[in-house]
Parts: C-alpha cells; structure tokens; sequence
C-alpha cells in the first residue's frame, strides 16, 4: 500500500504565494498558485496503485479545499485522478516538522507501507516522478529525497516511520535538504538523491517556470483563471 500526501494552502489572497505577491500583488499571486495546483494535478494523472491524500491548511478549509481539488479533478479531462482513490486531512498544530511527523505516523499507522511527501511549488512533478521514487525504497534505501536548486526539497518519500527526518530541520532555508540529508546519515537511514528540480517561490522562479518546459501550459492556466477569479 503507497501514499502520496500532497501538502497544500487554501489558495486565499495574501495567504498563498506571499514571496511572489511582494512583486505581482496578493490576488495575481493567488491565481498563479491555483494555476500551480491544476497543472501539478495534471502532471499526477496517471498516478497508480497509489492513494493521494490532500493535507490542507488552515484546519477548518475542508468543506473549502474539497470542493477546489473535486472540481479542477471533475471539470478538466486532463486530470485523471480517481477521486475514489483520494481524500482530504488537516495538517494540524505546529512547525512544518511537528505537521509532517504527525502525518507520517498516522500514515504508517494506518497500514501503508510507503509514504511519500510533495508540497505545491514544484509544478515538474510527475506520476512517472513518484513512481521513480517509491521504486527506490527497497532493501538498500530507507528514504528518499529530491531537492530544490534553492536548498529545499520536493519530494520526501520513506518506507517506514522515521520521525528524525523532520525533527528540529530548519525549514524554509537553504540549509533544509542539507540538514536533513546530515540526519539521516547520523540516523543510519540510507538515503537516495533524486535529481534536483526547481520550485516556484518568487517572481525570478515564476519567469524561469514561464520559459522552462511547461510555461505555455501555466500561462494559459494563469490566464484563464485571471478571467473568472
């Protein structure tokens, strides 16, 4: 049994995006999050033997972020995701660390036996990409993880509960993988690098992403979402 859990922000203005909205302004940065959010469930399709579950924040955005992720899935026949195959949870109280350790211990708990971890920023994750990274939890690799050019990571993904990974990591920094890959050598967790891809924080990440291999795509999405926010 694998699970994917894809951490996410209610897409408010001010809220989401807060880098890029010190140059775009609040309402555009939000609409180029939910632009984010579509094409990365667009790259997701596809997804198999693999439950998907939405861990959203705030705690009371259910109703709120159930109907946004059951309509971009319900509405656009680029999206193959079976919504039988998702569901919806709160991160929680706490530090980045303190929400991902609670959501990897009710994950195990629950009976899966890998678990893998994405944010939103990154929108060149893909279903092939998650793949790829559940393949590389085996007899020789404990974790996994695919960092960011900016010092962050993408992706976290681990076969067994280890809560050293995300206990006093200093996040949003440059030193985040770093620190984590450290621990996971002074944990005795054999950990395998994915290559690196990029995320999407402020304005410079968003142009490159415009250029870069998907930028017609999230242009369009930008777009069409401008017209009806």
């Amino acid at each position: 049994m694998r699970l994917l859990l894809l951490f996410l922000k209610e897409p408010l203005p001010g809220e989401v995006k807060t880098r890029l909205a010190a140059t775009l302004g609040a309402e555009q940065a939000s609409i180029v999050y939910r632009a984010m959010v579509r094409l990365l469930l667009m790259q997701l399709s596809g997804l198999e033997q693999c439950h998907l579950r939405f861990c959203y924040t705030p705690d009371d955005a259910h109703d709120a972020i159930r109907f946004w992720i059951l309509s971009e899935i319900m509405d656009s026949p680029e999206i193959q995701l079976d919504p039988e195959d998702i569901d919806f949870r709160a991160q929680g109280e706490g530090d980045l660390g303190a929400r991902l350790t609670c959501a990897a211990r009710q994950a195990f708990q629950e009976g899966y036996q890998k678990v893998a971890f994405i944010g939103s920023d990154c929108i060149e994750i893909s279903s092939r990409w998650i793949q790829a990274a559940f393949a590389q939890l085996n007899d020789t690799h404990d974790a996994v993880i695919g960092p960011t050019p900016d010092g962050g990571y993408h992706l976290l993904a681990m076969q067994r509960y280890l809560p050293a990974l995300f206990d006093g990591i200093p996040w949003s920094t440059s030193a985040t993988c770093q620190v984590t890959t450290e621990r996971a050598t002074e944990e005795g967790i054999s950990l395998y690098t994915l290559p690196s891809l990029p995320d999407i924080d402020t304005e410079e990440d968003y142009q490159s992403a415009l250029a870069g291999p998907l930028g017609t795509r999230l242009q369009k999405m930008v777009e069409s979402l401008g017209k009806t926010f």
